[in-house]
C-alpha cells in the first residue's frame, strides 16, 4: 500500500494491524505519562503515531518529483512518483509519438524504475499528454494538511480499538484494571502484609464499601511513584486476590469483602435459577411478541433497549418478590450500573416517596438486581404490584417506588393456598396497599408452603405445570379464558419459566386453542 494512499484509504485502517513498534512506542508513552490509559486514549495516540509516521514518508518521497499525471507533459531526465503503484519512483528516459487513434494525440514516455527491494532497475512505458479525461489526472493524494489524525480516528476509531485491545491483551508487557493500561514491569510492588492491611480496613468498615485512595492512607507506597499509579498497583494486586471485590458502579474502584457480602449476591437465589427449555420461537406471532416485550423477563430473547433516561416500570412476580430482588431485563438494564468487569457492582436504592437510601447489587451473571426484599415488606407489595424506577440524582442511585393506594382497601383478588400436591385458586378480598396489573397479581397465602411444592414441581414438565396452572384458573372465569400474562404470572409460583417457551407450548399444543389478545382456553385433547 502507497504511503500517500494510507492517510485516506479505507482499507488500511479498516484492517487496522499493531506492529511491535507501536506498542513499544505506546510502553514508553506510558512510562513518561506515569499515568495509566484508557484504551480509548491509547488507541488515540497510536493513531496520531502512525499518521505522523506516514506524513512523514509521504513529504520525503513527494520531495523525489512529480506526481505522474496522464493528462500532463515531461521531459527527458524528470523523477516521477507514481502513487497508483504504491509510490513507485523512476526517471524519464526517452518519449515517443503515442498511435491510438481512439486517443490521439498523446506522448509515450519511458520511465527506468528505481530499484525496489529484491528487484532490478527495469524500464516501464507511461501515456502522458493524454487529452481524454483519466482518474488519475483528479486523483487526490492526501497530505497531512488534508486528512488529519483526528479525521481518520473518528471514522477507524472502533476498529482500531478492537486491533489494538487483542494485542495488549496477547502481550505479557502490559496489564489491565478496570479497563486502564499499564506498563506491567513498572508496576509498584505491594507487598501481601500491605493487601492484608487493607482487608483490615475493609473489615472495620464492616466489608466495605471503600475507595482506593482511602485504603492507600494507611498503605505507605514509595513516595516517589505517582498517586495514579500507587492507585493502579493497589488494584492490581487486589483484583487477584479472592478475599475482595471491586463493586463500584462506574468510574472508580469500590472495594468490599466477599466474605461480608449477602449470600443472595455470591448465590443466586434458588426461586431464581433457570433451567433453559428448547423450544420454536418461529411459533410466536406478533400478540405474543409483544406480550413478552411488556413482561420484562431477564431471560427473554430480547435486545438491550436505547438508554433513554425515561423512568420505567416493571410487574413484580414471584421469584423476584420473595428473593426480594428485580429482573435485570433489557428494558430496565440501563438504570443499573453494568459497565464493570466484574460480576458484582454495588450501587444505591433510593424510595421516591421517602428519599431514604439502602444498597442494591447488580449480579450480572443471575441477570438479577438485589437488595429489596425489606423495602418489599415496607411497602406491602406483592406478586403483580406495579414497580417504578428512575435515574437518581447522583451516578449510582437509581430512584425505586410503589404506586400507593390512598386508603388501603380490601380488593377481590386472585388467591393461592396449597392443598397437598396441588395449588388451589379462588377469588378473595384481601389487602392491597398498592396498585397492581390485575392479570398479573396473585395474593399468596402462604409462601412458605408455595416454596416447599415448588420441589414437588421441578420434577415434572413444562407441559404439565402449564396443565395445572391453567386447569386451576379456568374455574375463575365464566368463559373459562386464561390471558397469558396470567399463566405467566402463575407458572413462575411452580418454576421459573421466562414467557416464550410458555407461549410457543401454548401455540403448538393440541390442549389450547387461541382466543386472540394473548386469551387461551383449553379444549383438551392427547
Amino acid at each position: 500500500m502507497g504511503t500517500s494512499s494510507m492517510l485516506g484509504n479505507d482499507q488500511y485502517w479498516e484492517h487496522f494491524a499493531v506492529q511491535p513498534s507501536d506498542l513499544e512506542f505506546l510502553a514508553n508513552f506510558l512510562v513518561e505519562s506515569e499515568r495509566p490509559q484508557t484504551l480509548d486514549e491509547l488507541a488515540t495516540k497510536l493513531t496520531h503515531y502512525r499518521h505522523m509516521q506516514i506524513t512523514q514518508v509521504l513529504d520525503a518521497t513527494l520531495s523525489q518529483g512529480r506526481i505522474y499525471r496522464p493528462g500532463e507533459a515531461y521531459a527527458v531526465g524528470e523523477r516521477l512518483i507514481f502513487a497508483h503503484l504504491g509510490n513507485d519512483t523512476g526517471q524519464v528516459v526517452a518519449m515517443r509519438v503515442g498511435h491510438n487513434p481512439e486517443f490521439e494525440p498523446f506522448t509515450v514516455v519511458q520511465v527506468e524504475m528505481d530499484e525496489g527491494a529484491g528487484q532490478s532497475r527495469a524500464a516501464r512505458e507511461f501515456v502522458s499528454e493524454l487529452q481524454v479525461d483519466h482518474p488519475l489526472n483528479t486523483a487526490s493524494y492526501h497530505t497531512e494538511e488534508e486528512i488529519t489524525a483526528d479525521d481518520i480516528y473518528e471514522e477507524f476509531g472502533a476498529e482500531i480499538r478492537v486491533a489494538l485491545l487483542r494485542a495488549l491483551e496477547t502481550s505479557a508487557q502490559f496489564v489491565n484494571v478496570a479497563h486502564r493500561w499499564f506498563v506491567r514491569a513498572l508496576l509498584a510492588d505491594v507487598s501481601p502484609g500491605q493487601v492484608n492491611i487493607a482487608e483490615a480496613m475493609l473489615d472495620m468498615a464492616e466489608g466495605g464499601p471503600m475507595r482506593t485512595d482511602a485504603l492507600l492512607q494507611e498503605i505507605d507506597l514509595p513516595d516517589e511513584i505517582s498517586p495514579s499509579l500507587q492507585i493502579f498497583s493497589l488494584e492490581h494486586a487486589m483484583l487477584r486476590d479472592r478475599r475482595f471485590d471491586d463493586v463500584g458502579p462506574s468510574g472508580y474502584a469500590l472495594w468490599y469483602l466477599r466474605s461480608h457480602e449477602p449470600k443472595e449476591v455470591l448465590e443466586t437465589p434458588r426461586l431464581l435459577h433457570y433451567l433453559p427449555v428448547s423450544y420454536n420461537r418461529q411459533v410466536l406471532d406478533r400478540v405474543m411478541l409483544s406480550l413478552e416485550t411488556q413482561v420484562a423477563d431477564e431471560w427473554s430473547e430480547l435486545t438491550r433497549a436505547e438508554a433513554s433516561g425515561a423512568p420505567v416500570s416493571l410487574v413484580l412476580t414471584y421469584p423476584h418478590w420473595r428473593s426480594g430482588t428485580l429482573p435485570l431485563a433489557p428494558h430496565v438494564a440501563n438504570f443499573f450500573p453494568t459497565a464493570r468487569i466484574t460480576d458484582r457492582i454495588r450501587f444505591t436504592f433510593a424510595d421516591d416517596v421517602t428519599g431514604k437510601e439502602f444498597p442494591g447489587w447488580v449480579v450480572r451473571s443471575g441477570r438479577y438486581v438485589y437488595g429489596l426484599e425489606s423495602w418489599y415488606k415496607a411497602k406491602q407489595a406483592f406478586v403483580g404490584s406495579y414497580i417504578d424506577l428512575a435515574l437518581g440524582d447522583e451516578p449510582g442511585v437509581v430512584r425505586v417506588g410503589v404506586r400507593p393506594i390512598r386508603s388501603q382497601r380490601r380488593e377481590w383478588l386472585r388467591t393461592v393456598t396449597v392443598e397437598g400436591d396441588q395449588l388451589v385458586f379462588e377469588v378473595t378480598r384481601v389487602p392491597a396497599a398498592c396498585e397492581y396489573d390485575e392479570l398479573a397479581a396473585v395474593a399468596v397465602v402462604d409462601a412458605a408452603a408455595v416454596d416447599a411444592l415448588r420441589e414437588r414441581y421441578d420434577r415434572m414438565s413444562l407441559e404439565s405445570l402449564l396443565e395445572r396452572a391453567f386447569g386451576g384458573l379456568a374455574g375463575l372465569s365464566l368463559q373459562r379464558a386464561v390471558h397469558a400474562m396470567t399463566l405467566y404470572s402463575v407458572l413462575n409460583l411452580m418454576r421459573r419459566v421466562p414467557p416464550a417457551p410458555m407461549l410457543a407450548t401454548l401455540a403448538t399444543s393440541p390442549r389450547y386453542i387461541s382466543l386472540g389478545d394473548n386469551y387461551w382456553a383449553y379444549q383438551g385433547g392427547a
